[in-house]
């Protein structure tokens, strides 16, 4: 087995025994504690922000463009439009040289 297909399988089981082990523990719990509540809460703003931090400083003016676009258009527009909007303004920009 290669090693990316030995990363992938690896990285896939340990993300399922995270998900379950989280599943398990706060299952058991009678309420969730209103400190836990708001960890778990600020996890997809985390995520969003590790994902585009890198892009912002390190990617070239495609990314840059699209990310400020997207962060004006997220005030008004559902996730995913936002999202598909992005998207294609950066598949644009690359297909016409920026």
């Amino acid at each position: 087995m290669s090693d990316v297909w030995t990363l992938i399988v690896f990285g896939g089981l340990l993300t399922y025994a995270t998900r379950f082990a989280g599943h398990v523990l706060i299952g058991r719990l009678e309420t969730i504690p209103r400190r836990l509540e708001a960890a778990l809460n600020a996890v997809p703003a985390a995520v969003i922000t590790t994902i585009v931090t890198p892009a912002l400083v390190a990617g070239d003016w495609a990314e840059r463009g699209a990310i400020l676009l997207c962060f004006c258009l997220s005030f008004r527009l559902p996730l995913i439009v936002t999202v598909a909007i992005g998207t294609a303004v950066v598949a644009l920009a690359r297909a016409y040289g920026a």
